[in-house]
């Protein structure tokens, strides 16, 4: 766990991957109850990382902050970018996806349907090629990804549709064994938006460490 910012009204912190955003079912320990140990105070979660992904995330101190960053995700003014490594070839240099998701409550999974399909959401992002490698396991790709809207695994359901997934998702890449255990390369790398008090704007950024984005190390250094 590593502290980014922290002032009166909100804080910026690393969640490192597999910890749990908030606390689950497992009791595992997780990263807003640790922070609000930290810091001796309850913290406004604002938005989520899936458990294997790690990188910033941002969490108001006091309630005034609360509603105007929450605001800001709700009309997506709060600039969220990935960094990911993907299994083959992106089709472009830059460009966009755009899907209709519909999420299985009972399987906890996504799937990209029809828009006329009923509970569809529109998810759209999109996607900048950083770097190729040719590996033992077929070509790699580091990308950076910004949402445009946020639905429930939207990268990982939004990329492997699109024949590209990533690297280390047992739950949406065909190619990674179910068994054992593997660090989904996915990482949320950078938070932009306007500070509640000053109305600044901001910019918490982190990079990503260890297998497969060290293959990558000169690229991301240049970030």
């Amino acid at each position: 766990m590593k502290i980014l910012y922290e002032d009166a009204v909100m804080l910026a912190a690393v969640k490192p991957q597999g910890m749990p955003a908030q606390a689950d079912k497992t009791g595992d320990l997780d990263l807003l109850s640790a922070l609000e140990e930290y810091i001796g105070q309850p913290l406004g979660l604002l938005h989520r990382l899936d458990r294997p992904v790690g990188g910033v995330m941002l969490f108001a101190k006091e309630k005034g902050a609360e509603a105007f960053l929450a605001k800001e995700i709700q009309e997506h003014r709060l600039k969220k970018a990935y960094l990911t490594v993907l299994c083959g070839r992106l089709p472009a240099a830059e460009g966009g996806l755009e899907d209709y998701l519909l999420k299985n409550a009972r399987t906890n999974l996504s799937e990209v349907v029809s828009k006329e399909r009923k509970g569809a959401k529109r998810a759209a992002l999109r996607y900048r090629r950083l770097a190729e490698e040719e590996t033992e396991q077929g070509v790699l790709t580091l990308a950076e990804i910004e949402l445009e809207t946020g639905r429930h695994h939207q990268i990982r359901v939004q990329t492997a549709h699109a024949g590209v997934p990533i690297w280390g998702d047992k739950k949406y890449n065909k190619g990674v064994p179910k068994r054992g255990k593997t660090e989904i390369a996915l990482w949320s790398y950078r938070l932009e938006g306007i500070h509640p008090d000053t109305k600044q704007p901001f910019s918490f950024t982190a990079r990503p460490e260890g297998e497969p984005f060290s293959l990558f190390s000169e690229e991301l250094t240049e970030l």
